[in-house]
């Protein structure tokens, strides 16, 4: 699951607003096996979408490349862009993807699991700008 955040913005005609877009990107691992050619969604702000595919169909890619985790597997972005909140974050390190806004949570890796949900909530929350406590 990919989990996007974003400080409040007003209502109105920002609902209807691109929050993510992935414009025709290609993946590429070990520099030379090409894992996605051509790949483009859009996620406007407000809305729920699901990436539905069968094994093998690059969901994992997809998302490691939103998050930035694909050059921990030696793979990048080749072509094509990805725009958060209208910023490019293609190719860009992990960190500096999570501190936009953008993370991945990974289902049933029991990442942290000695803790409890509310402390992986929070963890999570952790460079959001608007944090509560």
């Amino acid at each position: 699951m990919l989990q996007v955040a974003t400080e409040p913005k007003k209502a109105t005609a920002m609902e209807n607003e691109t929050l993510l877009a992935v414009d025709n990107i290609e993946v590429v691992y070990n520099e030379y096996v090409l894992v996605l050619r051509g790949l483009s969604l859009e996620v406007k702000r407000g809305s729920i979408t699901a990436l539905l595919g069968a094994n093998g169909a690059g969901k994992s890619t997809t998302l490691k490349a939103i998050s930035g985790l694909l050059k921990s597997e030696d793979g990048k972005i080749t072509r094509g862009d990805i725009k958060f909140d209208g910023q490019i974050i293609s190719n860009q390190e992990p960190d500096t993807t999570v501190r936009s806004g953008v993370s991945q949570v990974m289902e049933g890796r029991r990442i942290i699991q000695d803790m409890t949900a509310l402390e992986n909530l929070k963890l999570g929350a952790f460079t959001r700008k608007d944090r509560a406590n």
